[in-house]
């Protein structure tokens, strides 16, 4: 007799996994992703500040100090005498780090510069670089042909907005020799958007970990009948049934890159569902049976993505395994609370005999 509140918990992981598995279709959809640009013509009168902070080619080095107060003297001196070279502070290295280098402009108390930036960490110091310069300038090098840019640029400047469910670069664009700074009307809802469509992209495969987890738990309790059903085998062919499923989903349903579809994202799958049989040797302590299969299934997930995607593969194949890891904990009680015990297994077998044969004998 199959316990109800056990054959509900499979219920209810199964849809939870029905769900997550069109995660990443719901969050691409045209409505959920829809952002709001506007496009404004900048003049010399303009704030600086405002172009910086939208044009990569501008570096904004009023929120870099503000960021980080150590950079106050030298940016201040390299705008006083044209050049600091020195020693900076670890925070100020850090900050600089990840300043465009390649941007050619600089904005700065107001004012516009040509700019140069070299850091280097050992020792730590930098060269800035700043050189007085001019609107004109600044937009005659950093703004690109309007005629170049996509439709959603266009339709922007043309009509000071524009809604779509893409992504727009933002920036300066020229176009009638006037200049247009076209940005996000509300950052946060970019933001938004590119953070849902992350976690779409993340929640996809746990979500089909979880709902061939549960379509195979409820196949072992129809089979078996009992409150604690799963065997061994069950709880192996989870990992492979779950990249069955995906590979023919992504076949059936997706375009894109080959090695993301059927290698990368699959492999995040296949290490979510192994919570189940890691619940399962836990409970039965077969401790030689979890590390061999851990580090296999580790090895073979990133022996894939570097032969699938490269260097980059192995990179986001290590941060696969890290969120199938985290995916993998829902599995792993599941593994444990309905592991069958060693006995139960033997006399399921081909031709053996059942505890309800024996009682009656």
């Amino acid at each position: 007799m199959v316990p109800r509140k056990r054959l509900a918990a499979v219920v209810a992981l199964l849809l939870v996994g029905v769900a997550l598995s069109q995660s990443f279709a719901v969050a691409t959809s045209t409505s959920a992703i829809e952002s709001t640009y506007q496009a404004e013509e900048v003049t010399a009168d303009s704030p600086p500040g405002l172009v910086a902070s939208h044009d990569s080619d501008v570096v904004n080095l009023d929120e870099t100090v503000n960021e980080t107060p150590q950079l106050r003297e030298p940016v201040a001196t390299a705008a006083r005498t044209g050049r600091y070279d020195g020693d900076i502070e670890p925070e100020a290295y850090m900050t600089l780090s990840d300043v465009n280098e390649d941007a050619e402009f600089a904005v700065y108390d107001g004012r516009y510069y040509r700019f140069s930036l070299n850091v280097s960490g050992d020792p730590v110091r930098a060269t800035i670089e700043l050189d007085p310069t001019d609107w004109e300038t600044v937009s005659a090098a950093a703004s690109s042909p309007a005629s170049n840019a996509s439709a959603d640029v266009r339709e922007a400047i043309d009509e000071g907005t524009v809604t779509n469910s893409t992504f727009v670069v933002p920036g300066l664009y020229e176009r009638g020799g006037a200049h247009y700074l076209v940005s996000p009307a509300n950052p946060g809802e970019v933001i938004g958007n590119f953070l849902t469509i992350v976690g779409g992209f993340l929640f996809n495969p746990i979500g089909w970990a979880y709902t061939v987890a549960g379509l195979g738990l409820l196949g072992a309790f129809r089979i078996h009948g009992r409150a604690r059903p799963l065997d061994r085998r069950t709880a192996l062919l989870v990992v492979p049934g779950t990249l069955v499923a995906m590979w023919l989903a992504t076949t059936l349903t997706n375009t894109g890159s080959l090695g993301m579809r059927y290698v990368l994202v699959p492999g995040i799958g296949a290490v979510t569902a192994f919570g189940l049989f890691a619940g399962f040797c836990i409970r039965r302590g077969s401790w030689k049976s979890l590390v061999g299969w851990s580090v296999a299934l580790v090895a073979v997930v990133i022996a894939a993505d570097a032969v699938a995607i490269g260097v980059v593969g192995t990179i986001f194949g290590a941060l696969g395994l890290v969120v199938g890891w985290f995916g993998s904990l829902l599995l792993l009680p599941y593994g444990y609370a309905l592991a069958a015990d060693a006995e139960d297994e033997v006399e399921d077998g081909p031709g053996a005999v059942t505890a309800a044969e024996l009682g009656e004998g």
